[in-house]
């Protein structure tokens, strides 16, 4: 995933829009495989439907518990999962399989064979939405960072302060505005703010 290195030279507007075209391209193919992925899910649980292993209250409970879990695995995850965070994934994805199984045979009274392949759909909901959701949500967060600051005039100044602190984040600034970018984005400041917070860090360090 592209993000802002203040150590290389700046992007000039004609390569940043390429940046932003290609990534938004990214979150296009994504959308069109959640897209994808909602409409099998849906058609395991209309043929259940149909079929007469499940009744409709049982259809909307097992699809309500796996997206609320999709749900908030997608926006709780780290943008990059670790070997730990796959295999809540997977514990979190078997527990509602599990749940959603128990609850249809043994509260509602479902067929075994529909509460099964209904487990089943559920478990694979929850592991889509939680891998792809995140990787919707990182997209969407690299579109809005590549923005420019023009009218935030909060950002604004703290550009300009961090710029005058820091003689190197004023040069990174002015070779920007040559390449005929007179505003940074909001990810260039974002990584200014971590620039700055790793030189502290290093004077602290050396005292």
């Amino acid at each position: 995933m592209f993000h802002f290195d203040l150590t290389q030279e700046p992007l000039t507007n004609r390569e940043l829009e390429a940046e932003r075209q290609s990534i938004k391209e990214m979150r296009r193919t994504q959308i069109k495989y959640s897209c994808i992925s909602d409409v099998l899910h849906a058609f395991v649980f209309i043929g259940l439907y149909f079929n007469h292993f499940l009744s409709g209250y049982a259809i909307l409970l097992a699809v309500a518990l796996s997206t609320v879990i999709a749900l908030v695995l997608s926006t709780t995850c780290r943008d990059n999962l670790k070997v730990t965070d796959q295999i809540a994934i997977g514990i979190l994805s078997l527990a509602t399989a599990s749940t959603t199984m128990i609850i249809l045979v043994m509260a509602m009274q479902q067929a075994l064979t529909g509460s099964i392949i209904a487990g089943l759909t559920t478990g694979s909901i929850v592991i889509v939405g939680a891998t792809l959701g995140r990787k919707i949500k990182k997209v969407l967060a690299t579109i809005e960072a590549m923005k420019p600051i023009i009218d935030d005039n909060i950002a604004h100044q703290e550009v300009m302060t961090l710029c005058r602190k820091f003689p190197e984040l004023e040069t990174y600034r002015e070779s920007a505005a040559r390449y005929l970018r007179p505003h940074l984005t909001y990810g260039e400041l974002e990584e200014m703010r971590k620039w700055m917070e790793g030189k502290q860090q290093n004077k602290a360090e050396a005292v």
